[in-house]
């Protein structure tokens, strides 16, 4: 008997030290399946990219001068009944957002997608299944982390080339930034403004700054790195977002040495300025994101529930200034530690198994489909 247990345990020791020498001790460990949510998809949009008949945006721009006529006959009824134009509104119809074009002027073509309005210098036909993408991306980010649907004008401006692109930012928003080929800057409370150029990242870049655009229009003073780290999640198409992202061969080539340990969250969360975002921290708020959405079931509850908080219906009556503190009282990294007390070391298992994890998730993700 005793024999044997020492027998076992030189061979264990023997295993330990061949997988050390090789660089990393890989252990297989059981993790849970993923439980993703299916996307639905409208039936104008059954295949992807799929141009969306004129018919369907006729329809909707109906609707709202439905709506636009509606509260415009309860005004004029509040005005012949004497109602000062303070007193509280009767009319259960909310005012509908406006959606006109704001830079006609100097981009011409204009379409409007649910709350997005897309102004361009180009025919907007020519940009083959960014229509699909838009309504797939607010689908996406409402089925995942569970956020409202815009509530806001969202403006989505379309260059036809870099000159125009750079000469827009210089004579609108003079001061900011022209040397990156997308843009979103919001405006105070007013909607924010997304400019993009089109080349051959187009897509890309409208996916990254559009998580920005719908982030910012339902939520409030989300962290930099992770409104950061969800654009660069979101970013990708559907279909790879798992496991074709650029920074996950990095990630998982340090989370694969014996003693790894997962990047600072204290860290990103202190960091308060888009400046100050670099390659690393754009892979580490990546990293993160990717772990709570696909880790388990809870480490996306976690993400979802912290989302909430930052919702604006939940921040309301809240100054903008006490509004920050009580998210510097109650970081992400708090939420996490709760639910998770061991996230760190769960962390490096995720990203030391993910390859193995993925006929599991891609059936799993069939199954959700059904």
């Amino acid at each position: 008997m005793w024999k044997k247990g020492l027998l076992a345990q030189t061979v264990l020791c023997a295993t330990f030290l061949v997988a050390t020498s090789a660089g990393a001790l890989d252990v297989v460990i059981p993790l849970p399946k993923p439980n993703l949510p299916p996307i639905p998809t409208p039936s104008f949009l059954s295949k992807p990219g799929r141009k969306i008949p004129e018919k369907d945006l006729q329809e909707a721009r109906e609707e709202r001068e439905r709506n636009r006529e509606t509260v415009k006959i309860a005004t004029e009824r509040r005005t012949q009944s004497g109602e000062t134009q303070s007193a509280p509104r009767r009319s259960l119809v909310a005012d509908p957002v406006d959606l006109s074009p704001s830079f006609s002027d100097i981009l011409p073509y204009c379409m409007v997608l649910g709350r997005v309005v897309c102004e361009s210098n180009m025919p907007l036909d020519s940009l083959q299944g960014l229509q699909a993408e838009l309504v797939q991306l607010q689908l996406d980010l409402t089925t995942y982390l569970q956020i409202p649907e815009a509530n806001e004008k969202i403006e989505l401006c379309v260059f036809k080339d870099r000159q125009s692109y750079q000469n827009f930012i210089k004579s609108v928003f003079p001061g900011a930034p022209t040397d990156r080929p997308a843009l979103y800057i919001r405006r105070g409370e007013a909607p924010g403004v997304l400019m993009v150029q089109n080349d051959s990242r187009l897509i890309v870049n409208v996916r990254h700054e559009m998580t920005h655009a719908y982030l910012n229009s339902t939520l409030r003073h989300v962290p930099i790195w992770l409104d950061e780290g969800l654009a660069k999640y979101f970013e990708t198409p559907p279909g790879e977002r798992g496991f074709r992202n650029p920074y996950l061969a990095d990630v998982e080539d340090h989370a694969s040495g014996l003693f790894s340990s997962p990047p600072s969250l204290s860290r990103l969360e202190k960091l308060t300025r888009v400046d100050q975002m670099r390659t690393r921290e754009y892979r580490e708020s990546w990293s993160w994101v990717h772990f709570m959405l696909h880790y388990s079931p809870e480490t996306h509850r976690t993400l979802v529930r912290y989302l909430k908080t930052l919702r604006l219906e939940n921040q309301r009556n809240i100054s903008s200034e006490n509004a920050y503190k009580l998210q510097k009282k109650a970081p992400l990294k708090q939420a996490l530690t709760n639910a998770v007390p061991d996230y760190e070391k769960k962390y490096v298992e995720h990203f030391r198994n993910w390859d193995k994890r993925q006929a599991a998730y891609e059936n799993g993700r069939a199954e959700s489909d059904l």
